[in-house]
């Protein structure tokens, strides 16, 4: 009996088990199929379902926009000096501040600094000799001047000395030889008329007393002619010393002190041509010093400028993100130009976002409007912000392509900082006009047209169905519905009955 009773609960778990097992094959079949059927028609448009919820919506713009560092330390060779580039740290490598980043060849430069460095020492020995030739020089003018105005003073000496004496004691003179040549003749024409006279009336006893006579009367006229001959003689020798003699002693003598006043001055001349051009020599050595002191600083000052040192913690980037027309490659051997920019490193620490604001919406924007920042790659994130500037002019989208459309410049500014914010990524930026406050919401991309109703297309069990929906407030990017969906409901992001295309 108790063997029987066995048998029959082993047979009744069997049966069980058995049971099971069916229900259990034909819920997964059922379900697999379900499954088979809602992948085939999410085969155009994967993973687009959104869970409808009740919360905020915002009504606004959306906008696209990149984020960047709204300082970023542009490294770049600042001397302007030709060199290469011998040393870079590779991209995207994090820095510390102070680390050196990359180097330049300084072997040039070096050189040069050497070069002024000896010209400085060779000018400075020049200019040395330069002022102890100045003093020598200064001696010899001096010397030169005191003889060439004791020249003056000599000439100057001379001719008034002839004029008030010399010259008036030679006409004295003159005058006084002519006053006793006429004494002397007046005597001798005297005692030759005497001795005429005498022999005239005198009775001679014989004829070698009268023949005495008449020689003694001869001799008196030879005397008086000889006397009208000093005459005659003192008379030119006047005449000539006033005419000829004085004159042309005055003109030697002005002669000589005008050449001497003359040799003065043109001593004067030289010793200052003489002066002036020592001067100039030793300015010219005295420019060349400061030149070549100036352009040894200057090299010197270039030095520390061959070493680029990162300014602030960050990550590095070759080239200068700001540049329209691009930038080089940054590689060991390219040339250093100054103020190429060949690394940036943004300072992560403050984060702005660069957005180009359309023209057609510049009206409905302003500075202070609230924004909501969501990364791309990082949908889930939601960070405020703020307009902080934007350009008063507007620019074309590609500033050489006069057809493009234009753009105003827009800085956004976060209000909150998450450490998977970086520069360079890009986000999606949504201007807040007004915020709704809890309603039911979904993308634009849920919301269909058909035969002028709206509809969304809602999961369910059995597959995708249509749900007519009412609408309210609109944004760029959600839509308000009034009617047709609940809090939970799960709706399509694309339309799951379009044919699958091959």
């Amino acid at each position: 009996m108790k063997n029987m009773s066995k048998k029959i609960k082993i047979a009744l778990i069997s049966l069980l088990v058995i049971l099971l097992g069916a229900g259990g094959f034909f819920f997964y079949k059922s379900r697999t199929k379900t499954e088979k059927k809602e992948t085939k028609n999410e085969n155009s448009a994967p993973d687009r379902i959104y869970p409808v919820k009740r919360g905020q919506m915002v009504i606004g713009i959306v906008l696209r926009g990149s984020v960047n560092a709204k300082v970023k330390h542009k490294l770049a060779l600042q001397a302007p000096f030709s060199t290469k580039l011998v040393k870079v740290v590779d991209e995207n490598v994090k820095v510390r501040k102070g680390e050196v980043v990359a180097e330049f060849e300084t072997a040039d430069l070096l050189l040069k600094v050497e070069d002024y460095k000896l010209t400085i020492e060779q000018t400075k020995k020049d200019l040395a000799i330069a002022h102890a030739e100045r003093e020598v020089l200064v001696s010899t003018n001096k010397e030169e001047l005191r003889t060439a105005k004791d020249k003056v003073t000599e000439c100057l000496d001379a001719y008034t000395r002839y004029v008030r004496l010399e010259g008036p004691r030679d006409r004295d003179t003159q005058n006084l030889a002519v006053s006793d040549a006429e004494k002397n003749l007046d005597d001798m024409e005297t005692t030759y008329k005497e001795a005429k006279d005498t022999y005239d009336n005198s009775i001679f006893a014989d004829s070698d007393a009268e023949e005495t006579a008449k020689k003694n009367v001869e001799k008196e006229r030879q005397k008086v002619l000889a006397a009208e001959t000093k005459l005659n003689s003192a008379l030119l020798e006047k005449k000539l010393f006033k005419r000829y003699t004085y004159p042309n002693k005055l003109k030697d003598l002005r002669n000589k002190l005008a050449q001497a006043r003359l040799g003065y001055e043109k001593a004067k001349v030289s010793t200052e041509a003489k002066l002036t051009q020592k001067d100039n020599a030793i300015y010219r050595l005295e420019i060349t010093l400061r030149n070549n002191e100036r352009q040894y600083q200057r090299h010197s000052s270039w030095i520390p400028m061959m070493t680029l040192t990162a300014p602030v913690d960050g990550i590095v980037t070759y080239g200068d993100p700001d540049r329209i027309w691009g930038n080089p490659e940054v590689k060991v051997g390219m040339d250093g130009r100054r103020k190429q920019v060949i690394i940036t490193i943004p300072d992560m620490s403050q984060m702005i976002v660069d957005v180009n604001l359309p023209e057609q919406y510049r009206s409905k924007v302003s500075v202070g409007n609230e924004v909501i920042i969501t990364p791309e790659s990082l949908e889930t994130v939601k960070l405020k912000g703020s307009i902080i500037t934007i350009a008063s002019l507007p620019v074309h989208t590609i500033p050489w392509d006069k057809s493009t459309p234009k753009i105003y410049r827009t800085v956004v500014a976060f209000k909150e900082k998450d450490a998977k914010i970086v520069s360079g990524m890009s986000v999606q930026v949504e201007v807040v006009s007004r915020i709704l406050e809890n309603v039911i919401s979904v993308p634009v991309e849920a919301v269909f047209e058909e035969g002028g109703q709206l509809l969304v297309y809602r999961k369910a069990f059995s597959g995708p169905e249509k749900v007519p929906i009412k609408i309210g407030e609109s944004s760029d990017s959600a839509v308000e519905i009034l009617d047709g969906l609940k809090e939970g409901d799960e709706v399509y992001l694309y339309r799951p009955f379009q044919p699958q295309s091959k």
